[in-house]
């Protein structure tokens, strides 16, 4: 049958779609629309801002879905698009789908290829890590291949051990400590972006987060890459140990006890404490969200009215919390609250 998304269509068979798995021969989440809306918006506000063409790098490109929608609505900002996969069934797949679209060949190169390996023998200007799972072992070297300048993206379906809910998870694959907390969707993502900054803090590479999100089952981070001393050092000043009291969810950066309940303080982290979004690359992303999808522009406006107007603030307090701390029995209304407290 065939599927369509965006400007694009591929083959898929139906039977594929109702047990996703990583050993399909050939991976499709209609879920992850939203993370492709996303990659383009991103990409033609970069475009937008730089006047910049890139060389586009799909590392995991399964059905080609990603790159075929890049192909047919950003044609304007990349100078080719280079697609691989591990998987032969994944890359004849690809080739088909991409004959249905009536691509230009010209500005797309397929690989049947270790996207690892790619990555350390060849230089794009915008990368993008979409696996199945965590983006461990996959960070590193697209940090070293991007060029200065470039934008790299990263998702995380991983959420469980990037939130903290499984600690040993957490601490394992992310060198974080963790916990299960009433902002743990923040702590996730703030942990990402931790990850990500280390990795190329190593290389004397700061990377710079200027948008980013949750929804539903996967974290999704864009970043710049910098050379520039200054901006890694900075950068760097904004990963903390973080305190959370576990009786009233107090939360601080610093003190060991809590003022409200006078309890020890766990402490976890580090996370990164600064803003995940570029306040010029978001004004122009404005322009290019309202040709997406509802889904994905009732999400970019969440943002705007939430996150990135508090996009200094590392944490959030969620009320049903607040409230079995307090033994409140009866939850005020939402609006109330934020009357009462003018949020």
């Amino acid at each position: 049958m065939e599927i369509s998304e965006g400007s694009a269509k591929i083959f898929y068979k139906k039977e594929w779609l109702e047990n996703l798995s990583s050993k399909l021969e050939v991976f499709y989440n209609p879920l992850m629309r939203i993370n492709r809306d996303f990659t383009i918006i991103v990409l033609k506000a970069f475009y937008k801002m730089t006047g910049r063409k890139v060389e586009f790098y799909d590392s995991m490109a399964g059905s080609g879905i990603r790159t075929i929608r890049i192909l047919k609505e950003a044609e304007e900002c990349i100078e080719k698009v280079i697609a691989s996969d591990i998987k032969e069934s994944s890359i004849n797949h690809l080739v088909k789908n991409l004959n249905l679209n009536k691509v230009d060949a010209s500005r797309v190169e397929v690989l049947k290829e270790d996207c690892r390996v790619v990555m350390l023998k060849r230089k794009f200007d915008f990368i993008d890590i979409d696996p199945f799972g965590p983006p461990i072992g996959f960070v590193q070297p697209a940090i070293l291949s991007l060029r200065n300048g470039g934008v790299l993206a990263v998702t995380a379906t991983d959420v469980s051990a990037l939130s903290g809910v499984k600690k040993d998870a957490c601490r394992r694959k992310y060198r974080c400590i963790g916990e299960r907390t009433d902002f743990y969707k923040e702590f996730g993502i703030r942990n990402l972006v931790r990850y990500v900054i280390e990795e190329a803090a190593q290389f004397e590479i700061a990377m710079l987060p200027i948008f980013g999100y949750y929804y539903k089952h996967h974290y999704r981070v864009f970043f710049v890459k910098s050379r520039k001393k200054q901006e890694l050092k900075k950068i760097l000043d904004l990963i903390k140990h973080v305190k959370y009291c576990k009786n009233c969810c107090f939360k601080t950066t610093s003190e060991s006890t809590c003022p409200i309940c006078n309890n020890k303080l766990l402490t976890l982290g580090p996370i990164y404490v600064g803003s995940i979004y570029d306040s010029n690359f978001i004004r122009i992303m404005q322009r290019f969200v309202d040709t997406s999808s509802e889904e994905t522009i009732k999400v970019f406006r969440r943002i705007l009215e939430g996150d990135y107007r508090k996009n200094n603030l590392w944490y959030y307090y969620d009320i049903p919390a607040l409230a079995r701390a307090q033994r409140v029995s009866k939850i005020p209304r939402i609006e109330a609250i934020l009357e009462n407290y003018n949020a």
